[in-house]
């Protein structure tokens, strides 16, 4: 009984872990798309177009590989499991790139080169 606990605790806390890596992840994407492009002035403009340029690539980029294990049970049974993956989820921010095109366009207004 004092070893399911352990693995529950266990279970959980690494789970708690990979919840908070995905929710900041996300949340410095809100916070970019958040902002209001419109009232910046040239420079804050400009500085903005960058940032979205560099969370977009960081988003992009491939990581290394990884390594998870888990434990889990079901009634009077308790497994575990090692899974190594090859690292990367290479998806595009969509969202992200739908603004920096807005952004690209206000600034061809304003008659500034990035």
């Amino acid at each position: 009984m004092q070893m399911k606990k352990k693995e529950s605790i266990a279970f959980g806390i690494a789970l708690i872990f990979v919840v908070m890596i995905f929710a900041g992840c996300a949340s410095k994407s809100t916070e970019l798309l958040a902002q209001d492009p419109n009232h910046m002035n040239n420079d804050q403009l400009l500085e903005y177009f960058y940032r979205l340029n560099d969370e977009i690539e960081k988003q992009e980029k491939q990581t290394g590989p990884s390594f998870g294990i888990g434990i889990g049970g079901i009634g009077r049974s308790v497994g575990g499991g090692v899974g190594v993956g090859t690292g990367g989820t290479a998806y595009t921010a969509d969202d992200l790139r739908e603004r920096r095109i807005e952004v690209r366009m206000e600034l061809k207004r304003r008659g500034i080169q990035p």
